[in-house]
């Protein structure tokens, strides 16, 4: 149970973004993710991680990234629920590192990405460069432990992306975007960007 009492609850905004921001160099260890998904259904989910700090070399195949992750990395084992207004029920446990790399090396559904943390105002925010097959997605994530309101949003966010399902790991994992990414540039040209508005003031940088 969390100390804000809201138990195995995740409060998240997530934001599409075009290019690598700067502020991305910040982080001195960005770290390799590569997950499995198991189960993805309707909104719920089951996910194998294995993460580790990232190789200076990124050129390998998904199995041999992963590979190089060997034992040093951190596994974990996580139930989702529906999202809905930016919460999301989660529950994670760990796992040993050889037995979470061992699922993912073994998995159908996999989700390789480069994963930098920074912090801007008082949020602290991951910024994830996907690899392999979306490629060339990269996404902006906030998470804090209550709902995600008044937020100051960063330039660099191209549009919201929080209640879009498509861009949720376990729909990436069956649906690559690599896919899709010159479909959904036509569409954001076209429908330009938009944010959810119900979760108070939004704070746009730079104006």
């Amino acid at each position: 149970m969390s100390d804000t009492g809201f138990g195995d609850f995740e409060f998240e905004r997530k934001f599409f973004v075009r290019q690598m921001p700067a502020v991305a160099a910040s982080d001195p260890s960005p770290m390799l993710i590569a997950q499995a998904y198991l189960f993805a259904a309707d909104g719920y989910a089951v996910r194998v991680r294995l993460q580790g700090p990232a190789p200076a070399d990124l050129d390998g195949t998904p199995a041999e990234l992963v590979t190089a992750l060997g034992g040093e990395g951190i596994g974990t084992m996580t139930a989702k629920g529906p999202a809905a207004g930016g919460t999301r029920y989660e529950a994670e446990r760990e796992l040993d590192p050889l037995v979470a790399g061992q699922i993912v090396a073994r998995a159908d559904h996999v989700v390789l990405k480069i994963r930098s943390s920074v912090w801007l105002n008082e949020d602290g925010w991951v910024i994830d460069r996907f690899l392999a097959g979306n490629a060339p997605l990269i996404l902006a994530e906030v998470e804090r432990n209550a709902p995600v309101v008044d937020l100051p949003i960063p330039s660099f966010c191209a549009t919201e992306v929080s209640e879009d399902d498509r861009f949720r790991n376990e729909y990436l994992a069956h649906q690559p975007f690599g896919a899709w990414a010159q479909d959904y540039s036509r569409e954001l040209e076209l429908l330009g960007p938009r944010f959810v508005d119900s979760l108070g003031q939004n704070q746009f940088e730079g104006t």
